[in-house]
């Protein structure tokens, strides 16, 4: 069975969770998802699922508690201006 250990989303800590083959990466202003997950019709597919479900539950219930969501927030990385070193 996958271990799942507390997954705070959007917390102020990046966080990498792993679920099979699917990578969960988590900062501040976003949580990715990727990679490939495979629900087999078995008790290892079941436990996988419910490890997939409580950790978007938990993203869904954080965003859910949020008091005003942005419609959009920038898909962009942080990246500040610095000088060519070849220039």
């Amino acid at each position: 069975m996958p271990t799942v250990k507390a997954f705070v989303p959007f917390g102020p800590d990046a966080q990498v969770q792993t679920i099979d083959q699917m990578t969960v990466e988590n900062d501040p202003k976003r949580v990715s998802m990727y990679g490939r997950l495979d629900f087999t019709h078995d008790q290892a597919g079941l436990d996988k699922a419910r490890a997939l479900s409580a950790l978007l539950d938990a993203v869904v219930a954080r965003l859910e508690a949020a008091t005003a969501l942005p419609d959009h927030t920038p898909s962009g990385p942080n990246t500040h201006p610095m000088k060519n070193p070849f220039a």
